[in-house]
């Protein structure tokens, strides 16, 4: 079984240097922490323990000074660093989505929720989760280092207590897993039931349904805040338990500096440098409790985005390949509409010969509008395939949903059953912008659709101005410009859509 990509990491591999450069900069400010904390007990020991005057700490100021004015000057690096992180994965996922909708027919049901709120869910990944591993990886290893060296009984209370954050995140790892793709699933309910609502309610408002709907709306939105509400809990729940275990691990590193500053066992100036350093060792592991969350909510995002960004690349080579008009069969065709458990087609076993005319008859509503629509790759089956395969019996054949948007436009027409008259000329109508058209062409074209008498009867002959403000169309009139279009277009499959209606 493949296994899915992840969008993160694979962001994460494509922009290596970024992430490098970032975790240098990283290891940069925290020796600068390091340094600044050295210079801190310094000044301290100086001034308070060996009643010295600041001009016996004057370089020790400076270097202070100049420690905390680099690590703020850091800041913008590191930010413009995990911006850019953040922009090229969101970028890709939408471009995917786009291609995923256009290209692959994938339903675009939900796209407002994907494009919007979920994509953006990745966005705190880069602004909160990966400083936090960041952080993680170099400063603490740093700090326990310098603090093996100064102290080595603390660096080892360091190393003792420094599993006991992570475990606790293990532990309620499910459990926010699970509580924010509930949260997840009630706002693409309530996005989804709030755009039917606006869509449908004049037709609601005629059969004295809206108030029905807009409770039905209220309740959704009630069940979105409770979701909502209790990712919020185990947000605050978990932060206080890691504030409360890094508090701890603070008290009894302090309270074994304390023991031992009155013992005399160590110098007042390491105590100090110790006791600043001892916050700042688990500092990311605080924050590891925001990230955290961050991260149960970016992957919740991703594993939403996968069935988009993991589709297999479109081919390009089938037309050059299917050397005569092609042959369509359908293998197990089933389709479904999007958030619904009802089946339209049922495994659909139809054959469609090369050269010749194929009629879909059956009663109103049994999908015929959908198999065309399926034929012409606007939509993708929920089961099956649909095969072409080339009439002249070569052999090559080819699953329609592996072939690019380039391919199958040069292989099928579709015409609907309301063609579309945009704001243009009547040959741009026919021509649909095809840059090497000839008047000549569409002329033709409109000639073999029944218009030939319209188009002279018009002032402007192909110039004439359609659409909004433009001249006027019978319904049977863009019925046969439609019919127009499709002769222009001269492609192998054509598909016509209640056509005489």
């Amino acid at each position: 079984m493949k296994k899915k990509k992840s969008i993160l990491l694979s962001a994460i591999r494509t922009q290596r240097h970024s992430v490098l450069m970032r975790a240098a900069i990283e290891l940069l400010h925290g020796g600068l922490v390091v340094a600044a904390a050295w210079e801190a007990a310094v000044i301290v020991n100086t001034v308070f323990m060996e009643h010295s005057g600041l001009t016996e700490a004057a370089s020790d100021l400076l270097m202070l000074f100049l420690c905390v004015l680099s690590m703020a000057l850091l800041r913008l690096p590191k930010s413009r660093i995990e911006a850019q992180l953040s922009h090229h994965v969101r970028l890709s996922a939408r471009t995917a989505l786009h291609e995923a909708m256009l290209l692959h027919g994938r339903s675009s049901s939900g796209a407002l929720t994907l494009t919007l709120e979920r994509v953006d869910a990745l966005d705190p990944f880069f602004h909160t989760v990966l400083p936090t591993m960041i952080a993680g990886a170099v400063l603490i290893p740093l700090i326990l280092i310098v603090t093996a060296f100064a102290d080595p009984l603390s660096a080892l209370l360091f190393l003792v207590t420094l599993p006991i954050a992570p475990f606790l995140l293990f532990l309620i790892g499910k459990a926010t897993r699970r509580a924010s793709e509930r949260q997840w699933d009630k706002m693409q309910s309530l996005t989804n039931g709030f755009g039917e609502l606006v869509r449908a309610a004049m037709t609601l408002k005629i059969f004295r349904r809206i108030d029905a709907e807009g409770a039905h709306l209220a309740h959704m939105s009630h069940s979105f805040a409770e979701a909502s509400l209790s990712v919020l809990r185990l947000a605050f729940v978990s932060a206080f338990a890691l504030e409360l275990i890094t508090t701890l691990s603070i008290a009894l590193i302090a309270v074994s500096i304390g023991l031992r500053l009155l013992d005399g066992m160590m110098t007042f100036q390491t105590a100090f440098f110790v006791l600043i350093l001892a916050p700042l060792f688990y500092q990311p592991l605080r924050e590891g409790g925001i990230a955290f969350h961050a991260a149960m909510d970016a992957k919740t995002a991703e594993a939403a985005l996968l069935p988009y960004v993991d589709l297999p690349s479109p081919t390009d080579g089938a037309r050059s390949q299917i050397l005569s008009p092609p042959a369509v069969r359908t293998e197990k065709l089933s389709y479904r509409y999007p958030l619904t458990e009802e089946e339209v087609l049922t495994d659909l076993h139809f054959s469609f010969p090369a050269g010749k005319s194929t009629v879909l008859a059956g009663a109103s509503g049994i999908g015929k509008s959908t198999l065309l629509l399926l034929l012409a790759g606007q939509i993708a089956p929920s089961e099956g395939k649909i095969v072409l395969s080339d009439g002249a019996g070569e052999g090559n054949s080819f699953d329609l949903a592996q072939l690019s948007e380039k391919t199958r436009t040069h292989l099928i027409t579709y015409v609907p059953q309301e063609p579309h008259i945009f704001t243009a000329s009547l040959a741009e109508n026919v021509s649909l912008w095809l840059e090497d058209a000839t008047d000549e062409a569409v002329t033709t074209a409109l000639e073999a659709a029944a218009l030939g008498d319209f188009l002279h009867a018009l002032p402007e002959g192909l110039r004439t101005p359609l659409g909004a403000g433009g001249h006027p169309l019978s319904a049977g009139e863009r019925h046969r410009l439609g019919l127009a279009r499709a002769f222009f277009q001269n492609r192998p499959i054509v598909l016509l859509d209640e056509i005489t209606a």
